[in-house]
């Protein structure tokens, strides 16, 4: 069975715990085998997944997280340097399927409106995405 890496953040725990039960539910009706890995946070996302890229094969990886404006005055660099690192990792390791969902929003009513819809979306473009580099 091929394996996926879902690497979460640790931050707002019972919505990442949400995105964690969607998305692995998503995955293994695909057939796919799910390891989990736990960031700090967002920035630690690529590096932590990097990490577990260089120790066991994966067929796909999906990022998962919370970064939400007004609770951190470093908004703007903690976004464009986790999805530059991912973006990164995903033209290094182009055999990987590589799907980000990081959900950057202004605050926890657009998380709320957002979260399950996008969750869903990437689990579902993940393996889309791995059926398409392997077809």
């Amino acid at each position: 069975m091929s394996k996926i890496l879902i690497a979460y953040t640790s931050w707002y725990k019972e919505y990442i715990d949400k995105m964690i039960e969607e998305s692995s539910d998503i995955l293994m009706k695909s057939n796919f085998s799910i390891h989990l890995t736990n960031a700090p946070g967002a920035i630690e996302l690529a590096a932590l997944a990097k990490n577990k890229i260089l120790k066991d094969k994966y067929i796909g990886v999906l990022f998962l997280g919370i970064v939400i404006r007004g609770e951190t005055s470093h908004y703007e660099l903690v976004t464009n340097e986790t999805f530059r690192s991912i973006g990164n990792l995903a033209m290094d390791f182009n055999e990987i399927s590589f799907i980000n969902n990081v959900i950057c929003v202004e605050n926890k009513v657009q998380l709320e409106e957002r979260i399950e819809k996008n969750t869903q979306n990437n689990s579902k473009a993940l393996v889309n995405l791995i059926n398409e580099k392997s077809s």
